[in-house]
């Protein structure tokens, strides 16, 4: 995907209809359970349990959200992808998007009409406590709050660099936090002149803005590759198999990796129901593009991409 990719897509009009017309239902839905119970009760038909089961059910209709995972490794496209789809209209990559790792945390994007727009950013510190990020959406001190100014994209742009912060601590506080293993080589490597390991600065982000997609109920959850999802448990154990869809990005330059099987079977199809949407989606078809090549040769190329299987 490259620049010229960040602009409004035709299929986004499709969703927001879609999306509306879906919470035209529910509105609709909600009025008719409203309307029951006015006449269970000019009726003489009403009870406490079936008022407390008629408010659960418009309760439910009230906070019922769409949740999608977008997983694959790093490098893959997710950032980009959703830059695309929800900050084009700004001309920029809002979200930090580069060579490399720049999502280093979960990151929720959502928007609650009750909240200012705003990037909620939870502590790593956090995880030396025997506490999910879950609860911790109780307790609003214990986040670092930064305003958006959502008319301006540069602000927008600094704020979000939050994100992909990290930063240098001893190999016992990695320990503590759950996120340095003397049994993987990989990090022994990573392990400065000093005795350091680098970590991300934050547990946890949620992202709330304005955009007629996450309006209508839609919550998108960004990970930030294997090493992540495999370091926190809340997102194999609650997160992911509580999305009602999967997107799994793979990227047409690096093809199928071991770390993309290993994603797939362990954190996708392990613990997700059959029930539950995956889509799996090529990315940066962009980067094989070559004068070199004809039409044919490119197509060919994708095609061989798209039919390479992922082992499950």
């Amino acid at each position: 995907m490259s620049t010229d990719d960040l602009q409004p897509v035709a299929a986004n009009d499709h969703l927001v209809a879609d999306f509306q017309a879906y919470s035209a239902w529910r509105g609709h839905l909600s009025q008719s359970i409203a309307q029951l119970s006015r006449w269970l009760n000019e009726q003489d038909l009403n009870d406490s349990q079936t008022t407390l089961r008629i408010q659960g059910l418009l309760d439910r209709l009230k906070e019922d959200k769409l949740n999608i995972a977008f997983v694959a490794e790093f490098s893959r496209g997710k950032s980009e992808l959703i830059n695309a789809i929800f900050f084009a209209h700004y001309g920029k990559r809002i979200l930090p998007s580069s060579a490399g790792r720049t999502t280093m945390c979960p990151t929720e994007l959502l928007f609650d009409a009750g909240r200012v727009p705003s990037l909620q950013l939870l502590p790593i510190e956090t995880r030396g406590n025997n506490v999910t990020t879950v609860e911790y959406r109780r307790y609003p001190e214990e986040w670092h709050s930064i305003a958006l100014d959502i008319d301006d994209a540069d602000s927008m742009q600094d704020a979000f660099k939050e994100i992909g912060r990290t930063q240098r601590v001893s190999v016992e506080t990695a320990k503590r936090f759950g996120l340095y293993d003397e049994g993987d080589p990989d990090q022994v490597v990573a392990l400065d002149v000093h005795g350091e390991v680098e970590i991300p600065c934050w547990r946890h982000a949620m992202i709330n803005f304005p955009h007629p997609l996450l309006e209508q109920g839609l919550v998108i959850l960004d990970t930030p590759g294997l090493n992540a999802i495999g370091t926190e448990p809340e997102l194999t154990l609650n997160l992911l198999p509580n999305a009602h869809a999967i997107l799994f990005i793979l990227a047409a330059d690096t093809g199928v990796t071991k770390s993309d099987i290993e994603v797939w079977r362990n954190h996708i199809v392990r613990n997700q129901s059959g029930k539950r949407g995956r889509l799996v989606v090529l990315n940066k078809i962009d980067g094989l593009w070559d004068d070199l090549r004809t039409s044919a040769e490119i197509d060919a190329e994708i095609a061989k991409q798209v039919k390479t299987p992922l082992n499950y």
